[in-house]
């Protein structure tokens, strides 16, 4: 069973497939690339500051350093969820 995690007020779990948010992704969002989340919701320091990351397997390439089946940490705040 996965277990739910709240983010604002969007519902995101493992397993869910999405994609990001128009803002501030715009292109990316366009573009129609979708992803499936494959961990939990974590905290990281990053920058001097926590913050909430989530780790997504890309279907397309997500530039040079992401070809597409890698595994990329993403901001949940910038992910939509297109399987709820």
């Amino acid at each position: 069973m996965s277990t739910i995690y709240l983010i604002g007020k969007m519902k995101m779990k493992t397993g869910n497939l999405v994609r990001y948010k128009k803002f501030p992704h715009k292109e990316l969002h366009a573009s129609g690339m979708v992803g499936l989340v494959v961990s939990e919701p974590r905290r990281e320091w990053l920058h001097f500051e926590d913050a909430l990351m989530i780790d997504i397997i890309w279907g397309s390439d997500r530039g040079a350093l992401y070809p597409a089946g890698t595994i990329s940490q993403e901001f949940p705040c910038e992910i939509e969820v297109i399987n709820a």
